[in-house]
């Protein structure tokens, strides 16, 4: 086991024992004392999982809300049954319904306190003294995990407030729409509040992000962390850095690169030999081209690196959404690339064969991020390297706001699994001018959409009422009804999933004779709290057909994550 990130707050570190592969059993243990939290759950849009082991694989134990403050107790890698690929878990104690109890959180979705620990060795505060204040006592606390690292900051010379404008432009950064409605933006471009709804910009789901959510993933100091961090990992590569195929092999099992494929020349050989010499004529980080491609074709592949067009694309460059479909569009640019005969010949086009689509890949990327002044996952999702002769805020490789942080952790697993991970990596890190004192928090939780009527909510469980007759019954409260059901939750505990139950299984909701696929839409919309995606439609209509019973699927939404975050954040019990 690695060394413990939080080793300094020995007191609390809850002691994790392996006896014959099984975790000693912690989970869902009831302690006496409250907690003394120091981090906050992030990166879901409701809440998240607590499990009894330190793998996805594990009984869920319980919930934890988006924005709620837990108390981390110790680290650990995960357990070889997690197929998450994210390798740090964290042991917690949380707060529910009154009780402390206990479990795993995957460390992604935690964002820690830094721990104040105070100045480290006189050496690393002189590496560390360009770096404004707020920013230490997080390198401290990586640092006294991984004294190899190195950091480095990067002033951008732009100012922070100007940074957020361009980032919120139209279009510019994105969110799903089953966010929390706080990552939402509602500006007159993105939101009509007269029909509660927001401007779809991508796909059919993501729409422009809140201001406030984009400053919360543009400020470094909430990355600076064991997992985020990886954003900020220099991706250049020289001669004196070179990483040989063996450390690109260890993150390739379990993947639909771990085999053999012709090159650029034609020779059948091991990917990881490919992404290594890919590495060395492109001049990039070939762990980082190998976990691009896995994050791009997911671990069993797709129709971009199959070859069943004959071309390969396994990096989705020319993959864009809205010229046409974003796997055709990639492989025609595999294919075809540009009306420049020089263009096609330096980049190796057509991509027949992987490795010419790995090589050529590598080197279009070189060309046009990692040697152009966007050398970090960080800068090629928001352009403010001052090296980057590109206008700032533009020529961006994604849209998606928390892509990078998501990206970060894969980075993290490939370094963990290369044998890498205390090796002397560098970071760049950015630094803006006139940023905030300290790190920007996330906005408060959005639990219900604006009131579209005459009705708002005197609190949460009152919004939160409006909220099931709007999303179930399609209009506002009558008085007589919102004071029975707040009556029935605040005097006699009635909990979140039996109230549900009164609006969905009312005579109102039967009067309406509803089609199945008009049921599960509403259940979408009243749990869930977005439209339902045609997977899911599909999977829960087979379900209605194959012999479910309404009952049956009402119950699947009810014991979702979401709604027990919504009645979490409302005030109440779900159950």
């Amino acid at each position: 086991m690695r060394t413990n990130l939080l080793h300094k707050i020995a007191a609390a570190v809850l002691t994790v024992v392996m006896t014959f592969g099984v975790y000693a059993g912690i989970a869902s243990n009831t302690l006496m004392a409250d907690i003394a939290a120091n981090a906050t759950v992030i990166n879901c849009n409701s809440a998240v999982n607590v499990r009894e082991y330190p793998t996805n694989q594990s009984r869920n134990v319980g919930s934890i809300s988006l924005n709620q403050r837990i108390q981390v107790t110790g680290s650990t890698l995960a357990s070889s049954t997690d197929t998450s690929d994210l390798s740090t878990w964290y042991s917690i104690n949380y707060i529910s319904n009154g009780e402390t109890k206990s479990g795993y959180v995957a460390a992604y979705y935690i964002r820690l306190d830094p721990s104040a620990t105070g100045p480290s060795d006189a050496a690393f505060e002189s590496a560390i003294a360009n770096f404004p204040e707020s920013y230490k006592p997080y390198l401290r606390d990586m640092h006294n995990a991984h004294p190899s690292w190195q950091f480095v900051p990067v002033y951008t010379g732009y100012d922070w407030n100007s940074a957020i404008s361009v980032e919120t432009r139209p279009g510019r950064s994105l969110i799903s729409n089953s966010s929390n409605g706080s990552w939402k933006s509602k500006a007159d471009y993105a939101y009509n509040a007269a029909t509660n709804t927001y401007t779809v910009v991508d796909a059919s789901t993501w729409v422009n992000a809140s201001p406030e959510i984009v400053a919360f993933y543009m400020d470094p100091r909430n990355s600076l962390n064991e997992t985020a961090v990886f954003q900020f990992l220099d991706l250049t590569y020289t001669a004196d850095n070179s990483i040989p195929s063996s450390h690109v092999q260890g993150i390739l099992p379990g993947t639909f690169l771990n085999t053999s494929a012709p090159n650029q020349n034609g020779d059948v050989i091991n990917y990881c030999d490919i992404f290594a010499d890919a590495g060395n004529i492109a001049d990039i980080n070939p762990i980082f081209l190998a976990a691009h491609c896995i994050q791009e074709c997911s671990k069993s592949g797709s129709n971009s690196s199959r070859g069943t067009t004959g071309y390969y694309n396994l990096f989705n460059i020319g993959a864009y959404s809205n010229v046409i479909d974003a796997t055709v569009g990639g492989l025609n640019f595999a294919q075809n690339g540009t009306s420049d005969p020089a263009f096609n010949s330096t980049y190796l086009i057509p991509w027949d064969t992987p490795g010419k689509a790995i090589v050529g890949g590598a080197m279009w990327m070189r060309d046009n991020y990692i040697w152009a002044g966007q050398g970090t996952l960080y800068f090629m999702r928001f352009n403010f390297d001052p090296a980057s002769p590109r206008d700032k805020g533009y020529h961006q490789y994604m849209t998606a706001t928390a892509s990078v942080y998501t990206e970060a952790a894969r980075m993290q697993t490939a370094y963990i699994r290369s044998g890498l991970y205390d090796s002397g990596i560098v970071f760049r890190i950015p630094v803006f001018d006139n940023m905030p004192s300290s790190a920007v928090q996330l906005p408060p939780n959005e639990i219900a959409a604006p009131s579209t009527g005459t009705w708002v909510g005197r609190d949460g469980i009152e919004t939160f009422l409006i909220y099931m007759y709007r999303s179930t019954l399609n209009r506002d409260p009558d008085t007589v009804g919102i004071n029975y059901w707040y009556n029935k939750i605040t005097q006699e505990g009635m909990t979140g999933e039996d109230v549900a139950y009164g609006f969905v299984f009312s005579q109102e909701m039967t009067n309406r004779n509803l089609s199945d696929e008009q049921y599960v839409r509403i259940l979408y919309n009243a749990f869930l709290g977005r439209e339902c995606d045609a997977e899911g439609l599909a999977y829960w209509l087979d379900k209605l057909a194959t012999g479910s019973t309404r009952l049956d699927v009402y119950h699947g939404f009810s014991r979702s994550n979401e709604f027990s975050a919504l009645c979490t954040n409302a005030g109440f019990s779900p159950y």
